[in-house]
């Protein structure tokens, strides 16, 4: 199964669970790309049976062979739709209501939020998602917390890592001489660029044709580059750039200038991260699995908004945690 749950959007798909106790259907209409295999987990879970019908189902085909048989078999419906271009959401409720079924309606924005727990990005540039503000930021009641937390751990961390630091510098002179710290820019807050620094895990003509995207076994990367980067030892260093206050502990992962000016340009809302520091870990990072362009980017900025938009001291402690999961796992990001 792919990352994204669907990627033929001309189809209905139907998903049974079994093991949900709960006796109620899930209908998403006009579906595009929201669902990885995380969300359908959690979503089989709580539903007997998911129905996802694409934009360009018709309304014949829509009642008659998508929602009504689902009527002869469920006494419960959840109906979760974009009432920016769908309307029939009103046809399916009047069909729901003649067969006496009870139905519960939900956008899918607010559906995203209270149940995903991230924050529907629109698939076009051009539609607007409501429940999002073009200055979504943090406050001083965030910013205060953040700052404690970011130095009390990352002092914490340099001072157990120490011996890593130490042992990564002679592994890395010994397997590819040459410089031991890589500085990377990229975009910070406010899009201001600065250095990001990690120890080098890979070769020095590592991107010599021009940038790109790493990748799962990428031939770039010597043996112990690739010790580093599956257990976030390479990592260790942006602890200077937290000291230096380009990034936060937790946040959105800062990106190369070549990168966002694409996804600024493609992905709806994409700027709003930059309303905020960046961080070495975030809540997409343990959220979504690793992944490169600008579909895995659009996922991910779907968890880094739900970050910014509902902030707390529980969710940062959770992605710290997880981060640690993460870590000792082995999992890449």
């Amino acid at each position: 199964m792919n990352k994204t749950f669907i990627t033929d959007r001309t189809s209905i798909h139907r998903l049974r669970s079994k093991t949900a106790t709960s006796n109620e259907v899930l209908i998403i209409t006009s579906y595009d790309y929201f669902l990885q295999k995380y969300d359908l987990a959690l979503l089989l879970k709580n539903y007997k049976e998911i129905t996802l019908i694409p934009p360009s189902t018709d309304d014949d085909y829509l009642l008659n062979h998508a929602v009504s048989p689902l009527l002869d078999k469920f006494e419960k419906i959840h109906l979760v739709t974009n009432p920016q271009h769908d309307s029939r959401y009103s046809v399916i409720y009047e069909l729901v209501v003649r067969r006496n079924k009870s139905i519960r309606i939900s956008t899918v924005y607010d559906f995203c939020e209270t149940v995903l727990k991230k924050v529907y990005i629109p698939l076009n540039v051009s539609e607007n998602n409501p429940n999002i503000s073009a200055n979504l930021n943090f406050g001083r009641r965030v910013r205060y917390p953040k700052k404690i937390i970011d130095v009390t751990i990352s002092a914490s961390i340099f001072m157990l890592s120490l011996p890593l630091w130490i042992l990564s510098y002679f592994r890395i002179k010994m397997e590819s001489p040459g410089p031991v710290f890589y500085f990377q820019e990229r975009v910070g807050m406010d899009h201001k660029n600065f250095g990001c620094i990690k120890f080098r895990s890979m070769r020095l003509d590592a991107e010599v044709n021009g940038a790109s995207f790493s990748k799962k076994k990428d031939s770039r990367i010597f043996s112990y580059g690739s010790f580093m980067r599956a257990s976030r030892v390479d990592e260790l260093p942006q602890i200077i750039n937290i000291f230096r206050r380009d990034i936060s502990l937790i946040g959105p992962r800062p990106e190369r200038p070549v990168f966002t000016e694409t996804f600024d340009e493609t992905i709806p809302y994409y700027s709003i991260r930059h309303n905020v520091k960046p961080g070495i870990t975030g809540y997409a990072q343990v959220m979504y699995p690793y992944g490169a362009g600008v579909n895995d980017a659009r996922h991910k900025l779907m968890y880094d908004l739900y970050y910014i938009k509902k902030w707390s001291i529980q969710l940062e402690l959770k992605i710290i945690l997880l981060t640690i999961w993460v870590i000792l796992g082995r999992k890449g990001l």
